[in-house]
């Protein structure tokens, strides 16, 4: 299993190699402005694959952990669960991936650059997962 901050996404995937970390909250400087604490880690595991003839080279993302949020409503910080799982399909271009969602917009793809950071990833994907507006689950709000 690889531990590499940069991979090439490519060759990532054709040779089935796999990552699995933790990662302090602390070292994610972009969620920092969106959280109420920057304690603890977070825990991830990526993938590649490549289905061989026809299939779409595609790295799987598994994300997990637990981030303290601000509720909107209070002001005060809530436990907020992170779970993620996303399968990134990789085009070799930016044309490739637009045939490709112009085929199926629901379709989760990016550029594979040669060099891809991975932790930025990881960032970007958590950064995408959270709430617009984070608020206290039902009910366990103190300003209800």
């Amino acid at each position: 299993m690889s531990e590499q901050a940069v991979i090439d996404p490519l060759r990532f995937a054709r040779d089935g190699e796999s990552q699995e970390r933790s990662v302090a909250v602390a070292n994610m400087p972009r969620l920092h402005d969106r959280l109420a604490s920057t304690e603890g880690e977070i825990r991830f595991r990526l993938a590649g694959r490549s289905g061989g003839a026809g299939k779409r080279p595609a790295l799987d993302l598994r994300i997990d952990g637990e981030l303290s949020l601000p509720c909107q409503r209070c002001l005060e910080g809530f436990a907020f669960p992170l779970s993620v799982d996303e399968t990134l399909l990789l085009a070799r271009n930016e044309a490739e991936l637009a045939a490709w969602e112009d085929a199926d917009p629901l379709c989760e793809g990016l550029v594979a650059e040669p060099q891809m950071d991975v932790l930025g990833l990881v960032e970007d994907t958590i950064l995408l997962a959270l709430p617009m507006v984070p608020r206290h689950p039902e009910g366990e709000c103190p300003v209800e």
